[in-house]
């Protein structure tokens, strides 16, 4: 098993004369600190060292450039201490308006943008998202984001594993991607979503499937659609495409739900455990208020 959530994902196309995309590094300059972004090889993905965040209220800079990479990679890994659940969130709404979660048993009081998965249910909820799949997609408007913050680290296990949604409907044979292109899924809510998704920034498309919510595929019998949901689940889980996050105390990881899917592995209630998870709206990422001041400063 890998250290610090290495990264076991190989990208295959890569030309094996250019650099590896773990060794490269982009340095941004920010108020006269660094900060080093560096790719993951899974293909997808990238470290960030030397970020402050429960300062990034005051940098600009460090919060354009974190947008930015996250646009490009898709998912990022910032280690660092723990934070207060204020600076959490403050972190978290670097990338847009966050959704606020009822109260409930293991939650935070005070704090409902803060949504606690747990190893035992008085510090959390369990057992969930053991499936591929983005937060949110039960929702009409999808949520956009997801970010993590580990609390408390278990000795054994509770690792996350995160696959690249882009990559994985461009590595899908021709014949599959004529069959599969225009096809919708309805959830178990009957919420309906194209199962080719274009990203709503970068307008690239990607496979966009919820494995354990997914009610039917409208057009299919219930035969065909549960075989080809495990064909795709399949094919996320492919050689070389999964990255296997191991978690430290401290981490912040965030994904664009569009780009990357994630799942849960197993985790023993005698382990402990504690993940705060906030997501950002679907009408409140950082890209929708970013084109709603371009349009504001052209209606002036």
């Amino acid at each position: 098993m890998p250290d610090e959530g290495q990264d076991k994902g190989v990208d295959c196309n890569r030309d094996p004369r250019a650099p590896r995309r773990q060794d490269m590094r982009l340095i941004i300059l920010t108020k006269g600190s660094i900060m080093n972004i560096i790719p993951m090889s899974a293909g997808f993905g990238a470290r960030i060292h030397n970020v402050d965040l429960a300062r990034l209220g005051d940098n600009p800079e460090a919060q354009q450039a974190l947008q930015a990479a996250l646009l490009e990679y898709g998912l990022l890994v910032i280690p660092g201490p723990v934070l207060s659940p204020q600076d959490q969130i403050a972190a978290s709404e670097v990338f847009g308006e966050l959704e606020e979660f009822p109260p409930a048993p293991g939650q935070i009081p005070g704090y409902p943008q803060i949504f606690r998965v747990a190893s035992r249910a008085t510090e959390g909820y369990t057992g969930v998202g053991r499936y591929w799949h983005s937060d949110g997609s039960f929702r009409a408007v999808p949520t956009p984001m997801s970010l993590w913050h580990l609390e408390a680290r278990p000795d054994v296990g509770g690792d996350t594993l995160f696959t690249d949604l882009h990559e994985a409907w461009r590595s899908l044979p021709e014949e599959m991607r004529a069959q599969i292109k225009g096809l919708q899924t309805t959830h178990r809510n009957h919420v309906v979503h194209p199962l080719v998704m274009p990203h709503p920034h970068t307008g690239v498309d990607g496979l966009y499937l919820n494995v354990g919510l997914t009610n039917s595929i409208i057009g299919m019998e219930r035969d065909a659609t549960e075989q080809l949901i495990a064909t795709l689940d399949r094919h996320l889980s492919r050689e070389g495409a999964v990255y296997r996050h191991q978690w430290k105390e401290g981490d912040f990881v965030v994904a664009d739900n569009f780009r990357v899917a994630h799942r849960a592995t197993p985790l023993s209630p005698l382990q402990r455990r504690v993940l705060n998870r906030t997501t950002v709206r679907g009408d409140g990422a950082f890209w929708e208020t970013a084109k709603s001041d371009r349009a504001d400063a052209l209606a002036v």
